[in-house]
């Protein structure tokens, strides 16, 4: 088929997106009414749809060493953190321990609602509060919701089993209510008559885990330690309220913690203040004693060139033996039992390590006891803090051993540089040097007690001045317009699925659609292996045309048939008469319909036309014109007998001045391929092309039986019928075999039974309207709106 100058190949074919989309454009009432129906969805969703607001407020986390009254440095670095951990601290506003409290302070665990005629809506400032009468009544009520009418002079409550009860006054307290009906103003209560109201008590349990899922506690930058907490609700009160009391008792807890340690530093000094104060007692008795027994009242000092180096070696001794008693004491406190216990901070040791594991070990003991009420003793987190408490303790107690035996060594150094100075004191008295040790032991108790009674002023000034652990830098602040739902993207969304859902539909129906219904469905399934000459409309209750002058769709089809086809055979009158096979590949397409109107139209153009039916299998002319087959002659008699007089065969039909002749199938043979085979038909095709300007042959299908190819070979033109909404496309591909492997001569495709509203293009839309009457074709507005076509 390579000279067909109707072929087309298939890097010759393109998609028409036109047609596509007209496709589409064509079933628009669809998309208008699907969009409708969505946007009014849209519109009650809004209308009765929760709205939502976003709240939010901000705080800044403060350091402990910038915070409260200015003390001296020792103490801003006894309770100084080594780092304000954000992290920990979203999770302690986050935490059950935390969020319980303030359900229980806002009584969240009670909800009030206003019945409306289709939705209810949260109340936070109520005409009336409702309260458990005690923590058994309470546990009852947990699930439960109860309905208040207010009436003029009362209240009705009624549950969900329409037990009702009658309230008047500013207090209920009836036994059968399991709790209080508070009522702060009468007056205005009452001014809400006529109103219904609903309560539901919840578990506080739940509320607060809910409260810690809604509730979302972010930085506000990477640099920055100003947490932002946000929290989602219907009632904009109800969310400023409690998100301030978060913050409030967050602030509240940083206070008690520190708090905690300032007690713990006041008791464990106030314990060594007994001690010191037996142990300086002891030492003053024994001075006394020891000068009374011998007749001591003042001893000079040694020389005075060795004054001032003697006083400096006691000096150090003073001090060295003061940080070995600290620690001494620190070790002793370290060898208790006690687990969870504070370590005293800052209590005078001169080691920057171990001050700083005490600390460390302190802040670490707070956080496990604060994991130990949220988490409980069984979380892997308090197991880690408990493991690394040991550690911390382990470290501070091996410090403290290495700090002891450097004391040790420093003291021997001393002792042995005062041994071998100890020449120059030879003269001093024996009794001189155990004083002077005495008086030593008395300075070092001195000095250790004035530096705990230091410490222990600085505790308590720092437990009656405790600052606040945040600074509030917004309190909660509630966006005035709603996060959901959006008013602009619901409308888009609505709009958008009323145009995705009939474009869905729609496609999937195209995509499952296997039938032909348009000219380009040829073209794209036979490759354009022959022209498409001609559209037949479907026109219910009507076959035939009527007539030469008949201004009709249908009949004008059939004039641009007839154009097309004398078109492509040529006007060389000297050939004779010219043979037109009209076939198609199965049963149903049409194909008669199209020979008889075809026959019409030539005649009504003057023509000397024969209709031959040749379909010796399933004849059909006779139907159309309302004649009885078994009593008819035809073709297949004059095959089987060619002696047989044509014209005693041939009937004479006249529709409207429209006159031609019928050559009917005749009766059914035997073998129609030997009757068809045996010669015969080519010498009546001879004569008929003698006689008459146009031999219409109303051939079977070709996917049937052989007989349309058997006598193909003598076709002047070929017209393949093709039905619209009938013929499935995989059949076009046999068609398509016929003409590639020659067995079919010059042919045009003619669709018939084609919807006009289906075509796009130049064809029915627009020329076969022209000037034509459109009755047959009229329906009701409604019908043709959502004509399926």
């Amino acid at each position: 088929m390579a000279n067909n100058p109707y072929y087309m190949s298939d890097l010759s074919r393109t998609f028409n997106i036109k047609e596509e989309a007209f496709k589409y454009l064509r079933k628009w009432p669809w998309f208008v009414a699907t969009s409708a129906v969505f946007v009014v969805i849209a519109f009650f969703y809004l209308k009765y749809s929760p709205v939502i607001y976003e709240t939010y407020a901000k705080i800044k986390i403060l350091d402990e060493t910038s915070k409260g009254l200015e003390l001296p440095k020792d103490l801003s670095s006894l309770f100084e953190s080594s780092k304000v951990n954000l992290e920990n601290d979203i999770e302690i506003l986050k935490s059950y321990r935390l969020l319980h409290r303030v359900v229980e302070k806002l009584n969240l665990d009670v909800n009030y609602y206003e019945e409306g005629t289709i939705k209810k809506m949260e109340l936070w400032e109520t005409p009336f509060k409702v309260k458990p009468k005690d923590s058994l009544q309470y546990e009852s009520l947990k699930g439960a919701s109860f309905q208040f009418l207010i009436q003029s002079n009362h209240i009705e409550i009624s549950d969900i089993f329409d037990e009702k009860w009658h309230v008047s006054g500013k207090i209920y307290d009836r036994t059968a209510l399991p709790f209080h009906v508070i009522i702060n103003d009468t007056a205005l209560f009452y001014r809400h008559s006529g109103k219904n109201y609903t309560v539901s008590f919840h578990s506080s349990d739940i509320i607060a885990k809910n409260l810690a899922n809604n509730l979302k506690v972010s930085h506000v930058g990477k640099m920055s330690d100003i947490l932002k907490l946000n929290l989602r609700g219907e009632n904009k009160k109800k969310s400023e309220a409690i998100i301030n009391e978060i913050i409030n008792q967050f602030n509240l807890d940083g206070i008690a913690d520190r708090q905690l340690v300032s007690q713990r530093t006041i008791d464990f000094v106030d314990a060594r203040f007994e001690f010191l104060t037996e142990e300086l007692d002891s030492i003053e008795e024994g001075k006394k004693r020891y000068k009374r027994k011998n007749n001591l009242s003042d001893i000079k000092l040694d020389t005075e060139y060795k004054l001032l180096d003697r006083s400096n070696s006691n000096k150090e001794v003073i001090e060295q033996e003061t940080q070995l008693e600290l620690a001494r004491l620190l070790k002793e406190t370290l060898n208790k039992p006690e687990d969870d216990s504070l370590l005293p901070a800052n209590i005078g040791i001169d080691n920057v390590r171990i001050n700083t594991l005490i600390t460390e070990y302190n802040t670490l003991l707070l956080s496990r006891r604060k994991m130990r009420i949220s988490a409980g003793e069984n979380n892997p987190l308090v197991s880690n803090m408990t493991d690394k408490l040991n550690q911390l303790k382990v470290n501070i107690f091996n410090s403290v051993l290495a700090l002891e035996e450097q004391y040790q060594r420093t003291l021997k150094r001393i002792n042995r540089n005062n041994q071998r100075t100890k020449f120059v004191f030879s003269e001093i008295p024996k009794k001189e040097k155990f004083l002077r040790s005495i008086e030593r032991q008395q300075m070092i108790k001195e000095a250790l007690y004035i530096l705990l009674l230091e410490k222990r002023e600085e505790a308590a000034i720092n437990l009656s001045v405790t600052s606040p652990s945040i600074k509030i830098v917004d309190y909660a602040i509630t966006d005035h317009k709603p996060i959901s739902p959006k008013s602009r993207s619901t409308y888009l969304t609505a709009l958008f699925f009323g145009l995705l859902l009939p474009f869905g539909v729609i496609y999937i129906i195209l995509l499952l659609d296997t039938k032909v219904h348009t000219k380009s469905d040829i073209e794209q399934q036979t490759r354009a292996i022959a022209p498409v000459i001609g559209e037949v409309p479907f026109i219910k209750h009507k076959n035939l045309i009527s007539g030469y002058g008949e201004q009709s769709v249908l009949a004008e089809s059939f004039r641009i048939l007839r154009t097309n086809i004398t078109h492509n055979l040529g006007q060389r009158e000297k050939e004779g008469g010219k043979l037109i096979y009209v076939t198609s590949t199965i049963k149903g397409e049409g194909k008669t319909f199209t020979a008889l109107n075809l026959a019409l139209t030539y005649a009504s153009y003057n023509k000397n036309v024969l209709l031959v039916g040749a379909d010796f299998r399933n004849p059909k002319i006779h139907g159309y014109l309302n004649l009885d087959r078994q009593v008819i002659r035809g073709l297949s008699n004059y095959l089987d007998d060619p002696s047989l007089c044509l014209e005693d065969l041939y009937v004479d039909y006249n529709l409207n001045n429209m006159p031609f002749k019928i050559l009917f199938s005749g009766p059914i043979p035997p073998n129609v391929s030997s009757l068809i085979s045996n010669g015969n038909y080519e010498k009546f095709i001879e004569n008929a092309k003698k006689e008459f300007d146009y031999v219409i042959v109303d051939t079977a299908p070709t996917i049937l039986v052989a007989d349309t190819l058997l006598i193909s070979c003598h076709a002047d033109y070929t017209v393949y019928l093709v039905r619209s909404d009938f013929t499935e496309k995989r059949l076009l591909g046999f068609s398509r075999e016929l003409l590639e492997e020659e067995k079919l001569g010059k042919t045009g495709y003619v669709i018939n039974g084609i919807n006009p509203n289906q075509s796009y293009g130049y064809s029915y839309n627009y020329g076969y309207n022209y000037g034509y009457s459109m009755d047959e074709q009229r329906k009701k507005w409604f019908k043709r709106l959502f004509h399926k076509s």
